[in-house]
Order: C-alpha cells, then structure tokens, then sequence
C-alpha cells in the first residue's frame, strides 16, 4: 500500500441527526473497506473556512459552511486507494490536496 492515497470521509449534519452512522460505517466494512480513524466533532466555522476554500468565490460557500457548522459530523480516514471522487447522498469523499481535503 506504499502508493496508497489518503481520502477523507465525513458524514455530514444531516446523516448524524438522522442516526446513520452505525448503518454507514457497516456498508464500508460490508464493502472490505477498513476505517484507520474516525472522530465524532462540532467542525468550528474556521476550520470548514479552510477545508472548503477552493469554494471561498462561490455564491454557496456562506451557507455550505453553515450547514456544515449546524451540527456535529463524523469524520473518517479509510485505508483504501482512491482513484474517482463519488459523492454519495450522506456522504462525501474529498483527495487530500496540500494538507486539506
């Protein structure tokens, strides 16, 4: 796994609130995918600043950021090669780029 690229999940306000963590972190196991960290937190307002700021010129980015500061996200590192970004109704797969994903 020497070329194996890091990706970074979150499961966003709205999955927490609904109580699908269990349910999405079986679906990756199912899949043979093998999670090498996962944190429950409250992203603060200047962190999602950061992580989206390729979004910072976009009309949606104040309201992106607040949504994602609405509520507590789980974030995830799987162990796996990354080679599309796919982006799933409660889910959402970002390539580390220069230290933010």
């Amino acid at each position: 796994m020497a070329n194996c690229e890091r990706t970074f999940i979150a499961i966003k306000p709205d999955g927490v609130q609904r109580g699908l963590v269990g349910e999405i972190i079986k679906r990756f196991e199912q899949k043979g995918f093998r999670l090498v960290g996962l944190k429950f937190m409250q992203a603060s307002e200047d962190l999602l600043k950061e992580h989206y700021i390729d979004l910072k010129d976009r009309p949606f980015f104040a309201g992106l950021v607040k949504y994602m500061h609405s509520g507590p996200v789980v974030a995830m590192l799987p162990d796996f090669l990354l080679r599309w970004v796919f982006f799933f109704d409660h889910i959402f797969f970002c390539p580390w780029r220069s230290g933010r994903g």
